[in-house]
């Protein structure tokens, strides 16, 4: 009697034994599916973030220039580019809250009174060069013929320069939307393409 009590103890022993290492081995393997679940999730964030200032540009082409030819009214895709500078940079400072985002006439008042802008002048080497530097670090250029109250607006886009025999100077890509001739409109050309070399073409960057 007493040897079978002994053995049925230590049979149970060792079963609640094996039933304890099952667990703690349980317990160990769900740490690093918790930790890659957590990985992931801040992979995806991450992804999120880091494509939230890219757009389509081809496509966003594109659609103004079908845009402008089913226009009716003057004022009909004036406020594209502003619509693309205020989503690739998530700005809001060009959006009316009752209009939308403002037409392209309305960018440079806008700007030059604004402290979070700086005009850096008229269109040189060195000023060029800090926009394209400013503009591939994540920052956000435009180049604005100011001869005009609605003179053309580009956006700066990043990359590296090419020379231009016309400019005299290494000039980036730009983004360009021609309101007056739509099909010349383009995002994958230099800003020789888009402006004619003068004093009134200046540069401003946001700070």
């Amino acid at each position: 009697m007493i040897k079978k009590l002994i053995f049925t103890c230590l049979c149970l022993s060792l079963f609640i034994s094996c039933n304890d290492s099952k667990t703690s081995d349980s317990e160990e393997k769900e740490v690093p599916i918790e930790k890659n679940e957590e990985k992931k999730s801040n992979q995806i964030t991450s992804t999120i973030r880091n494509t939230s200032k890219e757009l389509d540009l081809a496509s966003e082409v594109q659609n103004f220039m079908t845009c402008k030819k089913a226009s009716e009214e003057r004022n009909d895709c004036r406020n594209t580019i502003t619509k693309i500078i205020s989503q690739s940079y998530n700005l809001e400072e060009f959006v009316d809250k009752e209009k939308g985002y403002v037409i392209y006439d309305s960018i440079r008042p806008m700007i030059e009174r604004s402290p979070q802008w700086e005009n850096l002048g008229s269109i040189n080497e060195d000023n060029l060069d800090q926009a394209v530097s400013h503009t591939n670090n994540g920052g956000l250029a435009l180049i604005i013929d100011t001869a005009q109250t609605y003179g053309h607006v580009v956006m700066v886009l990043p990359g590296e320069t090419k020379k231009s025999g016309s400019w005299g100077m290494a000039l980036p890509k730009v983004l360009s939307l021609a309101n007056h001739s739509p099909e010349k409109s383009f995002h994958d050309k230099t800003l020789a393409y888009a402006l004619q070399k003068s004093d009134d073409v200046k540069v401003y960057l946001r700070k």
